[in-house]
């Protein structure tokens, strides 16, 4: 029989609803450092939060405990402590209730959910946390209520929010919990951010490897997953074998933004970092790689670290902040460092680093050499997005950079592993933790710069790199040119070879145009036409015409007339070829 409904699979169901259906059906998973680490601030809060409710409320406007039901909030208490909805399908818990004005069907008065929340400021999870709870309370008291109470942050500072349309959403979501308790499969597993700080992970992981799914890819959403399998595309090798080499024009000079997913399904399949375009990366005599890490909860940049290098000389600085106050002179120092050199050029990996930057520029009285910095700064990023395809399933560091050989010190190095080696460092005082700290930022330091190497160097890999290297490095044009191999021998005639080299459908679809006009005399007439090269016609005989257009948009259209007794060739100029043939297939379409 399936568990009810707690707390717990509502929050889980706002992320993943296998994870629900786990946690409905009591199943246990390894809980990682950071959700260790989240459990224990919201513990640690509650006990602040009730002593602020206890001096903002006498003694006798207080119940603790509370079962809900309608006989019990009919009593009116002023503010609940500690209420708990429990039936057959539900066993919530709520931190607290507090009494409004408004009618119900308790009277003239009815309930607000409050909620304690361990971060300074109301997130959108948190909002949704509180929607759903007020949404099982509106079926108590019979009436929805406008909004909650939320006791924020370390000084449990009390802030009022409005619902709106979260609680439409909120319905939807216990709804989707109710089915998830009745079924008795288990929904179809969907990785995402989450995954990185679940208890599920490991499992869920070895799951989507073995099926091969289309999960795996970080830069892919549910929405294109559904519309790749509308299409029969249900596994990363499927999903690799649809990718077609976009031929881009000569004088395509619009640069490439966007990402094809089947070119990187098609290089985790191959194992090839594929290379698309001619991407270019600035650099200098100077080149500086910046990584920082930040405070999440409080807002601020407590460690920068730098990689210089200039020349041969490789040099190499950690720059520390124990607290906010200190974010101000390690920028400073920063600034120092870089203003040492002419003209360097500066990396970083996101924009993270350029945020920051531009964040202290605001506060900052001469803005001149700020300015100078974020004209310098590449985020390399942007370079990988359109252009890297690593057979890795997402672009990070740590997984770009272990494609390349880069290794961190630390097996479970990450940027969620920093948030609590910096926590346990507040709370111990031990050097050892930051020392850690600053040792993963200068690896993923380090790490960058050989990033910025390799895509330096990936444009000439096609020429110098050998079949052995590792890991193997192809363009994109390499595979259109394999894809397009001619395997027979020698043409009999250069003519047969001319139009073999034409005989795809994306020539065909520019050049020609075959159309059938009304019978004229009771024979039938055709006409074919072209937009530019040499073009055959067969019958008694063939007769082939070479026309080169004076410019690009100054095309030749052959027209051949035929009837029973007599042809007739008509030559046109001064309309490109692409206009002639598309007009020409509207007006034949659906007649030929």
């Amino acid at each position: 029989m399936s568990s009810r409904i707690t707390g717990d699979v509502i929050n889980a169901l706002q992320y993943c609803r296998l994870k629900a259906y786990f946690q409905l059906h009591g199943e246990q998973g390894t809980q990682s450092e950071y959700e260790k680490l989240l459990i224990e601030q919201r513990t640690n809060l509650q006990p602040k939060a009730i002593e602020r409710i206890r001096r903002d409320y006498q003694e006798a406007e207080l119940v603790t405990d509370l079962s809900l039901s309608v006989a019990n909030l009919r009593r009116g208490a002023t503010f609940i402590l500690g209420a708990c909805r429990e039936d057959d399908r539900y066993a919530v818990h709520f931190d607290a209730l507090r009494k409004i004005d408004g009618p119900s069907a308790l009277g003239a008065f009815r309930y607000e959910p409050v909620l304690f929340c361990a971060t300074p400021r109301v997130r959108a999870f948190d909002r949704q946390q509180l929607a759903a709870r007020a949404v099982l309370l509106a079926r108590i008291q019979g009436a929805f209520p406008s909004g909650g109470t939320v006791y924020l942050g370390r000084d449990s500072a009390r802030t009022s929010i409005r619902f709106g349309s979260t609680l439409t959403k909120a319905e939807s979501l216990l709804r989707d919990a109710e089915r998830l308790q009745r079924a008795e499969a288990s929904p179809k597993l969907m990785l995402n951010d989450h995954c990185r700080i679940c208890a599920f992970r490991d499992r869920c992981r070895d799951q989507a490897v073995q099926e091969d799914n289309l999960s795996l890819l970080r830069g892919i959403g549910g929405k294109a997953i559904k519309r790749y399998a509308r299409r029969g595309i249900l596994t990363l090798t499927q999903l690799a074998h649809t990718f077609r080499p976009l031929r881009r024009g000569k004088r395509a000079d619009i640069p490439l933004t966007g990402r094809d997913h089947a070119l990187h399904a098609l290089a985790i399949r191959d194992q090839t970092i594929y290379v698309l375009g001619a991407p270019t990366i600035p650099t200098a005599k100077v080149r500086i790689y910046i990584d920082m890490e930040g405070d999440i909860e409080d807002g601020f940049i407590y460690l920068i670290g730098l990689v210089v290098c200039a020349g041969e000389r490789v040099e190499h600085y950690s720059f520390w902040a124990d607290h906010k106050k200190g974010e101000e002179d390690i920028f400073a120092r920063f600034l120092d460092v870089v203003s040492r050199y002419d003209a360097p050029c500066l990396y970083s990996y996101g924009n993270y680093e350029r945020a920051f930057i531009a964040r202290m520029r605001r506060q900052a009285r001469y803005k001149k050499r700020i300015d100078e910095i974020l004209s310098a700064l590449t985020n390399v990023l942007t370079i990988i997005y359109p252009h890297f395809y690593f057979p890795t399933c997402s672009n990070g560091l740590k997984e770009v950079g272990g494609c390349l050989g880069c290794r961190w010190t630390e097996p479970d190095a990450s940027g969620i592993a920093s948030v609590v080696w910096r926590k346990n460092w507040e709370k111990t005082g031990d050097a050892s933790w930051k020392a850690k700290l600053i040792q993963y930022n200068l690896e993923d330091c380090e790490a960058l710069r050989r990033v910025c190497a390799f895509l330096s160097e990936a444009p000439n890999f096609d020429a110098n790199s050998k079949p052995e290297a590792t890991p193997r490095v192809a363009s994109v044009a390499q595979l259109d040119k394999l894809a397009r191999t001619v395997t027979w021998s020698k043409f009999v005639h250069a003519d047969f070879e001319f139009v073999n080299k034409r005989a795809y459908f994306d020539y065909q679809h520019v050049t020609y145009s075959f159309e059938r006009k009304s019978p004229l005399r009771g024979s039938g007439a055709r006409m074919l036409s072209a937009g530019g090269g040499k073009i055959g016609i067969c019958g008694l005989r063939t007769e082939w015409k070479s026309q080169r257009p004076a410019a690009r948009t100054a095309r030749a259209k052959i027209s051949y007339h035929w009837t029973r007794s007599s042809g007739r060739r008509d030559c046109k100029r001064g309309a490109s070829a692409r206009s002639i043939s598309s007009s020409h297939r509207q007006q034949s379409a659906g007649r030929w």
